[in-house]
């Protein structure tokens, strides 16, 4: 068998001494995260594309190669935001006299596309939820983390950074540090939730307490007696639970576009919308009202279809 070619220990070693700079520099503790996914993303794809070139070896050829396959195989988003953050880091390596010319200074960031935004079908969401039917811990933990991105329209980082204090089931209300700017740092909002998503979060809580861990103040524990789970833990969860349904392809932020777009549905005003998902920008909400509009168009031809009146 032969073995998967490991990326150059350059870029581990350099990314500890960028990702202090960046927290140094104020930057906010999501846009460190992403930057360094970014990062860990462009040094698995280089060594598999060219093993062995180190991170101050890379050519202006290499990231416009990357870019590319992020292009074809996320999407135009995805690869925007990921060259930012490449872009950012050579700026670092450059400035710290370890290269003498930017492999990102000629490469145009790229174009932003009008994509569908995707959502997920209420066939879908009832697949998901029933592979987690059951008790015990597993099962709660799992439905009660697939709900709260149902419900709450909660991002990823929101989700996984949640403490056990920012839980009020009586009120029925999460309490969560969304993105922020370097200036004003998190944004912090309460997320109204539905009755069966506190009584789910309830029995985890209840589950949880007999964990081994129960002290520590993360929500999202570990199964097999082990500690607090990492955003890349919670989405090895859902992964496996969407692969257990049948649904291919599932992308995280799917839930926050199918939040949305069935509470737009359902009559819910954007003004309402912008508040309970933490927006300042109606950019986004542009793109989920397209989504609806599309939706409701189809609609309303299949009951005014001509062919099915001739």
């Amino acid at each position: 068998m032969t073995e998967t070619p490991a990326p150059h220990p350059s870029f581990a070693k350099w990314q500890g001494s960028w990702e202090l700079s960046l927290e140094a520099d104020g930057y906010s503790g999501n846009t460190v995260t992403a930057y360094g996914s970014a990062l860990r993303q462009f040094a698995s794809w280089l060594c598999q594309e060219d093993p062995g070139i180190s991170a101050t070896e890379v050519t202006t050829d290499h990231l416009r190669g990357f870019i590319v396959h992020v292009r074809r195989t996320r999407s135009s988003g995805t690869a925007r935001s990921w060259f930012a953050g490449l872009r950012h880091f050579y700026r670092f390596v450059v400035g710290e006299d370890e290269m003498d010319r930017d492999p990102t200074a000629t490469i145009k960031t790229p174009k932003p596309n009008d994509p569908q935004t995707p959502v997920l079908s209420t066939q879908d969401l009832k697949k998901l939820l029933k592979v987690c039917q059951g008790k015990g811990f597993v099962h709660r933990r799992d439905e009660a983390i697939l709900r709260l991105f149902i419900d709450g329209g909660l991002r990823r980082s929101e989700l996984a950074g949640l403490q056990v204090t920012d839980i009020d089931i009586r009120d029925r209300m999460i309490f969560v540090e969304g993105k922020g700017s370097r200036r004003s740092g998190p944004r912090r909002r309460a997320v109204p939730i539905g009755v069966i998503t506190a009584r789910c979060l309830d029995r985890y809580l209840r589950e949880r307490d007999r964990h081994p861990h129960a002290d520590n103040q993360a929500l999202w524990l570990g199964d097999r007696s082990r500690g607090p789970i990492s955003a890349d833990g919670v989405e090895a969860v859902v992964n496996r639970r969407a692969a257990e349904a049948g649904i291919e392809g599932l992308h995280l932020h799917v839930f926050r576009h199918t939040w949305a777009s069935q509470f737009r549905g359902a009559g819910g005003s954007e003004g309402d919308l912008m508040v309970l998902g933490g927006w300042r920008s109606r950019a986004m909400l542009d793109r989920y009202g397209r989504v609806e509009a599309t939706q409701r168009a189809k609609e309303s031809y299949r009951r005014l279809s001509l062919g099915d009146r001739l």
